[in-house]
């Protein structure tokens, strides 16, 4: 199978190529700390700091190609020893470098590509995919959420050249953000989770919201259109606009294609299992997976779509997910002691996902659990944040204990209940984070990424003892 080379990648960003012509399929990275031998390493110019400081230091972590600025060239000392076999791609641009690079290379390798966005469930879901279509191709994804035109960038230049399907997950915060990934990186079959309050400060409201996630449906190789159909302002876009594709609703509405028909969840004794029945052309389908949450059979509907439209049957599908291994952050359960539940929410959060992590809990504790929670704010949700933050707060009065944290919960306006106790701080926070619970009893953590709630996780089941 043909390598892409340095020389070729050179040429499609118009750049300058110094050292040995190797091979770009590899590991590329943007962060210096995340170098390992072998790696390219991207030199971006950001806001904090710049990635031409570092070009030493990932050099010297075994970086065996880079992408730099131009004009950096002289600063970069490429005759010096250390750089003597380090292959080396200057160019004026070095953002726009990336994705023309990743752009060919994606032609090159001429894979399916799935494209995914939504406001909620786009990492989950994304993982439910990979795991149903592996189990019939040579599939590549992102490690991890890269999901703007930095993140999928990475993600393709990272393919191995005989990938038949490539999963991206598409991301946004602003109008356009979209439109720029599917025109670099054009999937044929795409899905929309849902619309829903979320980067409210750069969308303004929710239809907002929904013409920016319908950018995904600008593809110009697209074919198949996957979407929530018991969502009212995407059913009534799909009805009215996009003639001519395949348009697969998803839903517990009757008039949907897939149809959610039920859906249970069930601790064992180490982890929450999901089982949903899924009726797929009048015939009901079984699957199951290690997730916690009812919302979750939405998305094993959508990755057993996708595996339909890529030709993997609705059987195969539920083989593949009855087996994946609950993803970090996104709902997994840990059983401690004395029959005590933690569940990780912790990767990130909105009002709808933290509304329906909250509905969750109480829905399975049935006052044969006391509730716990840690929440960190939302974030983005502009002028309207107040009034998402007392929706969430409305809903936990029912708990013992809740531990807010974040400028969020401060607002003049919200009501707090009498179980809720709110900080600013982190370290403020820490010292009404018992070590352990009262028996029977469920902690739900969850909040903003940026909170760092992943250490809270880390300190309850650090001395796990089932």
């Amino acid at each position: 199978m043909r390598q892409v080379t340095a020389s070729e990648a050179a040429g499609w960003c118009e750049g300058v190529l110094y050292g040995p012509d190797i091979s770009i399929t590899r590991q590329w990275r943007s962060d210096s700390r995340e170098v390992t031998e072998g790696d390219a390493f991207v030199a971006i110019k950001g806001t904090k700091t710049d990635g031409h400081l570092y070009l030493r230091s990932v050099v010297e972590r075994g970086a065996s190609l880079l992408l730099i600025d131009i004009d950096e060239v002289d600063n970069a000392s490429l005759a010096a020893d250390n750089f003597k076999n380090v292959t080396v791609i200057a160019v004026n641009d070095v953002t726009r470098a990336l994705a023309r690079i990743a752009q060919k290379y994606l032609d090159s390798v001429s894979p399916r590509v799935v494209g995914i966005t939504g406001s909620v469930g786009k990492t989950t879901t994304r993982e439910l995919a990979v795991s149903v279509l592996r189990s019939k191709y040579k599939v590549h994804s992102a490690i991890r959420s890269f999901n703007t035109v930095l993140g999928c960038s990475l993600t393709i230049l990272a393919m191995p050249e005989d990938t038949e399907v490539l999963v991206l997950e598409l991301g946004t915060n602003h109008f356009g953000e979209i439109s720029e990934m599917v025109s670099l990186f054009s999937p044929e079959t795409v899905l929309i989770t849902e619309v829903a309050p979320a980067h409210l400060e750069g969308f303004g409201s929710v239809e907002g919201v929904l013409n920016a996630k319908v950018e995904i449906c600008s593809s110009p190789r697209l074919k198949d259109i996957i979407f929530n159909n018991d969502n009212v302002l995407l059913k009534e876009y799909m009805l009215n606009n996009l003639p001519g594709f395949n348009k697969i609703s998803v839903g517990k509405s009757k008039s949907s294609k897939i149809i959610i028909e039920k859906s249970v969840i069930d601790f064992t004794e180490k982890e929450a299992v999901i089982k949903t029945d899924i009726n797929i052309e009048e015939k009901t389908h079984k699957f199951s997976a290690s997730l916690f949450g009812n919302q979750h059979a939405y998305n094993i509907a959508y990755a057993a779509a996708i595996g339909r439209c890529c030709g993997v049957s609705e059987e195969e599908a539920s083989v593949a997910l009855s087996s994946l291994s609950p993803i970090a952050g996104r709902g997994v359960c840990t059983k401690l002691k004395n029959d005590v539940w933690i569940i990780d929410e912790s990767y990130n959060a909105n009002p709808t996902s933290m509304g329906a992590a909250i509905d969750n809990v109480l829905s399975i504790s049935h006052g044969d659990y006391k509730m716990f929670a840690v929440l960190g704010g939302m974030r983005e949700l502009g002028s309207t944040s107040p009034e998402w933050h007392q929706k969430i707060l409305d809903k936990i009065k029912s708990f013992e204990k809740v531990v807010l944290l974040g400028e969020e919960w401060y607002d003049n306006k919200l009501v707090l209940p009498c179980c809720a106790l709110r900080y600013l701080s982190f370290e403020e926070m820490l010292h009404d984070i018992p070590k352990a619970y009262d028996r029977n009893s469920i902690v739900l953590i969850k909040g903003s990424n940026s909170y760092g709630l992943k250490k809270i996780v880390a300190m309850l089941t650090e001395d796990i003892n089932v």
